[in-house]
């Protein structure tokens, strides 16, 4: 793998087959990334990070020191990772997202574009979330809370808040703001559980 002047690698840097790095890219000491993978341009990989095979870090993502992705994600443009997350195979992200530290994102899971997850959250496997509205208007994706718990399959509006720790059950449909710190929101739609 040729790795372009612009870009700056760290000891102890591992790859598998038909890897690529961009331009202007940062891989910090001890990172390995699987087989396949793509590092687009201005990227940043901290320190400690493991990628599996076949992933791409689009142009402008920063993945956080220890985090850890797994096999087939896909990081669009300008999303962030925090330090210490670990970010399941299938794992899609539209872009222009914020992931905080050592948050957990499941197996298939779907953060659409402009979606700001707080520390600590766990995101279940094959959680939606969305970014546009019912008139197919982009007003940005969900505000997800630290510590916030969101279920199987559970859908998420776009633009609206989870309170921090909240609990969203599995397969819930979330068209509403959850402002009940530790509430546990049920059903379709969701509701607050009494």
């Amino acid at each position: 793998m040729e790795i372009p002047d612009s870009s700056r690698v760290g000891d102890n840097f591992s790859h598998g087959r038909n890897c690529v790095v961009g331009e202007n890219v940062t891989i910090g000491n001890d990172v390995s990334l699987g087989h396949n993978c793509i590092v687009d341009d201005g990227s940043v990989i901290g320190d400690g990070v493991v990628i599996g095979h076949n992933c791409i870090v689009g142009e402008g993502c920063t993945i956080g020191d220890r985090t850890r992705v797994m096999n087939n994600v896909e990081l669009r443009k300008d999303t962030v990772v925090g330090v210490d997350c670990y970010v399941d195979s299938g794992v899609k992200s539209s872009g222009r997202n914020r992931i905080g530290d050592r948050v957990v994102l499941r197996y298939d899971a779907i953060i659409a574009r402009g979606c700001d997850i707080g520390d600590d959250a766990y995101i279940c496997p094959q959680v939606m979330t969305n970014n546009l509205d019912h008139h197919r208007e982009e007003v940005g994706g969900a505000h997800v809370g630290r510590g916030a718990f969101v279920g199987t399959n559970a859908t998420l509006a776009a633009g609206i808040k989870l309170a921090d720790r909240v609990v969203i059950g599995s397969k819930a449909f979330v068209t509403r703001d959850c402002t009940v710190e530790e509430g546990i929101y049920i059903g379709m739609p969701a509701r607050l559980k009494e």
